[in-house]
């Protein structure tokens, strides 16, 4: 059952949105539409299809497509002559073949072009080229081993940028490391890493985040969620402030570019030491509770270093008789215990 429309309210502002269909079951449009203070922001969005493939042109609050789809009623869309290209802030094109998309081209409301093509082999994507306005090409490139991606390479007018590497678990496949290597001269060097954990039933348990400084990778942030019934714990940890000075290939590296951007102040706090007395430090820690579909019930957000609570949320989830959430009205917990009502969201399908 496709979702026709999303509606979210709270004491400050409202969001609503549509999707339309066509008889096979294609998004034709959709409306977005947000009220702030009693001013309305919205978006529409029209579909047109050649085949397999479409065009998607979007409008503004206060043109006239807008308005009259507004005034109309969404049957407008089965007709045409209503809506022109020159008023829409943006249009994009969808190129298939056998049903894989080959490219994709934007234009802007200030007549900005980009574009992108795909690429593919044995059925998997193995190149990605993108052309900006002011002719930047930049081009990715992907290899795999069966059906599992092994590397994606990143070059920006045929110069190389980055390229990172993906290693799994030889017993579940899972992915275990992200490697990213990046070029100092001619070397490529390993300016990063991300190591990814699972528990017993192959659930991301834990992720740790390594970065380059003074020619070193050291860890400086970490995710962790324990699962534990209907409960997670989740618990996030960093090193303050230094993630904006890492990735660099040596010290050297990283104050020159902090004297190009006017930091020299930070040159002297930056020093080789720093990381050898920084230390991770708890910055957040929430408890979930979930129910059978694992959506949240409960959330107790704690004071990350006391373990003490500070606000409680819970949320009433309610479903069709097909198990697709048909509701959720989010309480507040107020220190005497009291729940008032914050926020809801409600959920429509097409039959």
């Amino acid at each position: 059952m496709p979702l026709t429309k999303e509606i979210y309210r709270d004491e400050y502002s409202e969001y609503k949105k549509e999707i339309f269909y066509n008889d096979k079951q294609q998004i034709i449009g959709t409306l977005d539409v947000n009220k702030v203070d009693g001013v309305e922001h919205g978006e529409l969005g029209v579909h047109e299809y050649t085949g397999e493939n479409y065009r998607l042109i979007k409008y503004k609050t206060g043109t006239n497509a807008y308005a009259h789809f507004t005034s109309q009623g969404h049957k407008v869309l089965d007709k045409t002559g209503w809506y022109s290209i020159e008023e829409a802030f943006s249009v994009q094109d969808f190129k298939y073949e056998n049903g894989v998309l080959i490219a994709v081209d934007y234009l802007s409301e200030d007549k900005v072009t980009y574009s992108h093509r795909y690429t593919y082999q044995d059925g998997m994507k193995v190149s990605e080229t993108s052309v900006s306005a002011d002719g930047t090409v930049t081009k990715i490139n992907f290899t795999y081993q069966g059906k599992t991606m092994l590397s994606k390479a990143t070059f920006i007018n045929d110069q190389f940028a980055d390229q990172i590497n993906y290693l799994y678990h030889h017993q579940h496949n899972l992915l275990s490391e992200e490697q990213k290597f990046l070029k100092h001269n001619e070397s490529l060097y390993l300016s990063s890493e991300i190591k990814f954990f699972y528990n017993e039933k192959k659930e991301l348990e834990k992720t740790e985040y390594y970065d380059r400084y003074d020619s070193k990778l050291h860890l400086y942030k970490i995710e962790e969620t324990i699962r534990k019934g209907n409960e997670r714990t989740i618990k996030h940890f960093v090193v303050p402030d230094v993630e904006m000075v890492m990735g660099y290939y040596d010290l050297a590296s990283m104050h020159n570019q902090l004297k190009e951007d006017n930091l020299e102040w930070a040159v002297s706090v930056f020093n080789a030491q720093y990381m050898a007395t920084a230390k991770l430090q708890r910055v957040k820690l929430t408890i979930d509770r979930v129910d059978n579909q694992d959506n949240i019930v409960e959330t107790k957000m704690m004071h990350p270093e006391q373990d003490e609570e500070i606000a409680k949320l819970i949320y009433r989830n309610e479903y069709n008789d097909k198990s697709l959430l048909e509701f959720v009205i989010c309480y507040r917990v107020t220190e005497g215990g009291k729940t008032e009502e914050i926020s809801i969201r409600k959920f429509y399908y097409k039959d």
